[in-house]
């Protein structure tokens, strides 16, 4: 029988690249960082922007929930201060001896036969810290970070008049009223746009796609890791296959749930498997097909 003059080509690997979010998913919740850096987040924002003690946890939450992070919604109802500032006072003073090298993390990491890269609204100090606490460093291709998407970083007060000092603190407070963000919620009808963020991070779309092609990524073709829903979420709608970390219920938008990390191989050994695609070489009207290893 005569074989058609052309090659076919099985499918070769689903995946080329996994895309990691960094804290609460590379470790567990229960090393209490997440803790401390919310208790680092609100001593700033009553000693360096003079908000009240008594307003941090709701204002908190509420621009936690619209923004994606509280620093994002800090700028955007107003508040002028410097990024390099917010994240040493926020994650330099985390407790990093709390994570413990992990070889075991480290060993699965390393034998996935695919790119690996991390992706996290934090900044580089605190990825370079948290990766070599956890003994990751060199497990990555790279690490796409705060200063990667937002690389105009520096965000002083435009007007020094609204800059004081408080016992040896520098205040950076709004020249303007900051915008009343909690009036805009309790009076849905007052006709009040709600401001965006200067920040560029996640849950925002944007932010996915723009670190998607900063990294080359192929999102049909990548594995995305994160234990926020809301972000998994969103790299489900711009296309990414989506695993929520710190749970095993699936939720809305995660392809897959891992208690831990650790379950990786476990629950998607598919990534460990190197698929054979056979290859048709045709020579005349003789076909010779040889095995390729993808």
């Amino acid at each position: 029988m005569e074989c058609e003059d052309r090659c076919h080509h099985a499918p070769g690997p689903r995946y080329d690249c996994l895309l990691f979010d960094l804290d609460d998913t590379l470790y567990p919740l229960s090393s209490g960082l997440a803790a401390e850096c919310r208790k680092n987040i609100g001593e700033y924002m009553v000693q360096k922007l003079g908000i009240e003690d008594s307003k941090i946890t709701d204002l908190c939450n509420l621009l936690y929930k619209v923004y994606g992070t509280t620093m994002a919604g800090l700028r955007a109802i107003g508040y002028y201060f410097d990024y390099d500032d917010y994240h040493s006072f926020v994650h330099g003073r985390l407790p990093y001896e709390k994570l413990n090298p992990d070889p075991v993390l480290r060993s699965l990491l390393l034998s996935l036969p695919l790119r690996k890269v991390i992706f996290t609204n934090a900044d580089e100090i605190h990825a370079t810290k948290v990766l070599k606490a956890l003994g990751l460093e060199d497990c990555f291709e790279r690490v796409i970070c705060f200063e990667t998407l937002n690389p105009t970083h520096k965000n002083i007060s435009p007007d020094n008049e609204g800059d004081s000092e408080v016992g040896g603190l520098k205040l950076t407070t709004p020249t303007v009223k900051p915008f009343d963000i909690f009036g805009h919620f309790s009076q849905p009808d007052s006709g009040s746009v709600l401001p965006k963020t200067p920040i560029v991070c996640k849950p925002s779309e944007a932010a996915i796609e723009r670190a998607l092609e900063i990294a080359n990524i192929n999102p049909k073709r990548t594995m995305f890791f994160d234990d926020s829903v809301r972000n998994i979420q969103s790299g489900k709608r711009v296309g990414l296959h989506t695993v929520l970390v710190g749970t095993s219920q699936r939720t809305k938008g995660a392809d897959f749930a891992l208690e831990s990390i650790h379950n990786i191989r476990e629950a998607l050994p598919e990534l460990w498997e190197v698929e054979e695609k056979s290859e048709k070489v045709y020579s005349g009207k003789v076909a010779i097909e040889t095995t390729v290893t993808a």
